[in-house]
């Protein structure tokens, strides 16, 4: 019974990688889609399609859970609002505003602090001690995020002055590091399929009256490849890949989860390189290297047994 119930928490555990490492591919290839299309669409107007797209994918999946589950709570309520705004509403819109002013490769380096600024935020604010191991790993994969923000010279850092776009990506990040762990909270009762679902619902009527507006005001045209990006930015990032993410949040925990989204913008990165044709040196190399042994260390000898799995199987509903 005791080895079933181990092999049963090692197949969960290896499901939710898996979940969230195609969720940063997915995540990774929506940046350089954002990159193509910013500039050409309204970027408010553009989180509106994708919040519509999203929910069309999401809630065939998600209504039927969402009927099932117990009702929120005032509280609960006024949290999966805030989770819509700092996870869908506000990040939609800083991408494409950080996008339209910066490169993609730019834009990687600096989302990549997520796992740091998530797990930093799991420390003051949840007096969450992370282990030894995800000190190193998250040490070494910022080692290697520096090396490739400086291309290689530390005395560059020195100089580094933060554009608009970097500062849009900036509130990305700490808005999403802020639903990481506002996401965790709430999913302690409403599983990733029924926060997903109120999520997206909530963000969609938000964004589309703004959209509307916006639409009006500016003159636009997307060609037939343009609308294909959107729907891969909708329906993809927007959807799967959203869905995706919160189940491994559920599962393993978001300090965890952070640290495997990391692979977002080695993916994103690398596509910049082949899509894009952005420049790949050797520091990007170094970079990348360091960022990928950071996210091995950091899970090579965490306990699978963890609270986030035990506080998952008490969940009232089940994936």
């Amino acid at each position: 019974m005791l080895n079933f119930t181990a092999n049963t928490i090692k197949s969960t555990h290896f499901k939710a990688i898996v979940a969230i490492l195609l969720s940063a591919l997915i995540y990774g290839g929506n940046i350089i889609a954002g990159r193509l299309i910013a500039g050409t669409i309204p970027p408010v107007t553009l989180s509106a399609i994708r919040a519509i797209l999203g929910l069309i994918i999401l809630l065939p999946i998600t209504w039927p859970a969402i009927k099932r589950a117990p009702k929120p709570t005032k509280k609960e309520l006024f949290q999966l609002i805030v989770i819509s705004l700092i996870g869908i509403t506000i990040p939609y819109i800083s991408l494409i505003l950080g996008l339209a002013e910066t490169t993609g490769t730019n834009a990687s380096v600096i989302l990549a602090t997520l796992p740091a600024m998530t797990n930093a935020m799991l420390f003051l604010i949840c007096k969450t001690k992370p282990s030894k191991f995800q000190v190193w790993g998250i040490f070494t994969s910022f080692l290697g995020l520096v090396i490739v923000f400086t291309q290689g010279d530390l005395l560059h850092l020195l100089s580094f002055k933060m554009g608009r776009g970097e500062l849009y990506l900036l509130i990305n990040v700490v808005c999403i590091s802020l639903f990481n762990i506002v996401g965790q909270d709430i999913m302690k009762k409403f599983s990733s399929i029924v926060t997903s679902g109120y999520s997206i619902i909530f963000a969609t009527v938000t964004l589309i009256p703004l959209g509307l507006y916006q639409m009006n005001s500016f003159t636009w045209h997307l060609s037939l490849t343009g609308w294909l990006l959107v729907i891969y930015m909708g329906c993809f990032a927007a959807g799967i890949a959203f869905f995706l993410n919160l189940y491994g949040i559920q599962k393993i925990g978001s300090g965890q989860a952070t640290i495997l989204n990391n692979m977002q913008y080695i993916f994103s990165i690398s596509l910049s390189v082949f899509i894009l044709k952005e420049s790949l040196f050797v520091y990007h190399w170094l970079g990348f290297i360091l960022v990928i042994f950071g996210v091995i260390l950091s899970l090579a000898k965490s306990s699978i047994q963890s609270p986030q799995l035990v506080e998952s199987k008490n969940t009232n509903q089940t994936i």
